[in-house]
């Protein structure tokens, strides 16, 4: 399945008058899942099944009674053998997932824009991108899953890391009145560190060392010497 490159993504950003500091943010995730999914494709890729044959489910967690989606477990999402993450899905789903974030539930907005462009992948992904549960295993990650770690993993239009992006999303949500959300994020924060700790022993390197010295505009055609 053909993606749209960079320059077609900018495009349907132009289309949708998404604010220029969101596009920015975009360029950021997009930037961070691109270059996670280059490294681990060096280090073997992903056993998952092909983005296009995989299902996901909402489910919902007992004690916050949140709505979330995760991989549903009913349908094969292994596969036998290694195959590479597809980054020109991972780039084109990055630069798009918040076309829509100055409209209410911009990412069934989003999903919805995508869908009548005929980009079911980029669709899902967007779709379910506020409400992601990663799987636990960095052997068996999606597409999604990098461009969920990529949102996850920047404030506005760079690369913070971690722990400055829980921080900042728990201030965010003190200040607009839901100090009830920090046990949430914080639980969010330890999955995704465990996570991180797998990537990195897979990939021999810490993620703030992979992302030193982004090229935002230009991850494409660069390669990370810094491993």
């Amino acid at each position: 399945m053909k993606h749209p490159d960079r320059n077609q993504c900018y495009e349907y950003l132009k289309e949708k008058n998404t604010p220029q500091h969101v596009v920015g943010h975009c360029k950021s995730v997009a930037a961070v899942a691109y270059i996670l999914g280059r490294a681990l494709n060096e280090a073997g890729g992903t056993k998952a099944v092909p983005f296009g044959e995989i299902k996901f489910k909402k489910t919902k967690f007992t004690q916050s009674g949140r709505e979330h989606y995760m991989q549903d477990p009913s349908c094969k999402a292994v596969g036998t053998a290694y195959r590479d993450f597809d980054l020109e899905l991972v780039l084109a789903s990055g630069l798009l997932h918040d076309i829509a974030r100055k409209e209410e539930r911009h990412w069934d907005v989003g999903a919805d824009f995508c869908k009548n462009l005929n980009l079911p992948e980029e669709e899902n992904i967007i779709r379910i991108h506020m409400q992601y549960e990663f799987t636990n295993d960095e052997q068996n990650l999606t597409e999604a899953d990098l461009v969920c770690l990529g949102d996850r993993l920047s404030i506005e239009d760079r690369y913070v890391g971690l722990d400055k992006r829980m921080d900042y999303i728990i201030d965010k949500a003190i200040r607009h009145g839901h100090p009830e959300a920090a046990p949430v994020i914080m639980r969010k924060k330890e999955v995704t560190r465990q996570l991180l700790n797998g990537i990195e022993k897979r990939i021999g390197c810490s993620i703030d060392e992979l992302m030193n010295d982004i090229d935002y505009e230009n991850i494409e055609g660069t390669c990370n010497d810094n491993r």
